[in-house]
């Protein structure tokens, strides 16, 4: 969205997401990591509405360049939830014992 913003190009996205797994996908994953991240989604989560706050509905409603406006990327990255529901609780006396896996190419 920043890219967009100021007339950028995006940068391609080279990860392919869940295509495949690494070490640290399976990494184990403790009470203080979630506390780290938390921390750090909640202030990601903020600055989206930050910005998103700071734009007019002009602004929303079109789309600088290629690709969807701001108002309908919005909608799409709060309707994402896949992640989340696909981890499920990370509370440290919920979360269930890691069985050894070997990542996938």
């Amino acid at each position: 969205m920043e890219a967009r913003l100021v007339g950028e190009e995006t940068q391609p996205d080279h990860w392919h997401a869940s295509a495949t797994n690494t070490e640290a996908d399976l990494a184990p994953f403790t009470g203080a990591d979630l506390n780290e991240a938390r921390s750090r989604l909640s202030r990601l989560a903020r600055i989206w509405v930050n910005r998103l706050d700071a734009l007019t509905p002009e602004q929303l409603d079109r789309s600088p360049g290629v690709g969807w406006t701001f108002r309908q990327l919005a909608f799409r990255i709060a309707e994402s939830t896949y992640y989340a529901e696909v981890v499920g609780d990370l509370t440290p006396d919920r979360m269930p014992e890691r069985a050894e896996r070997t990542p996938t190419p």
